[in-house]
């Protein structure tokens, strides 16, 4: 659509009249306003459900952290395994 045609369409859109809200509109949109949704108190599962994805990533970074702990304890240490490699490629050779 051009800009001359677009124009147009705005144009006279703007000249219609608005329609006329449905009876009771303003007692609806009173009660809405009064209703305050922003002051609801969360239950604890609301609370969990917007901090799961935080806690979540939490969880699996502790979880990493002990792996990674738990395979770096477990076995001969890195200089010991070079230690022991060099001494039988030497035995060998």
């Amino acid at each position: 659509m051009n800009d001359k045609k677009l124009n147009q369409l705005l144009n006279t859109a703007r000249r219609e009249t608005p329609a006329a809200p449905t009876e009771g509109f303003e007692m609806l949109v009173m009660r809405q306003i009064q209703r305050d949704p922003a002051r609801v108190e969360l239950s604890i599962s609301d609370l969990l459900g917007q901090w799961f994805p935080r806690l979540a990533v939490a969880a699996a970074a502790i979880i990493a952290v002990c792996v990674l702990g738990d395979f770096m304890s477990s076995g001969p240490s890195l200089t010991d395994s070079a230690a022991q490699l060099s001494a039988q490629y030497f035995a060998e050779n």
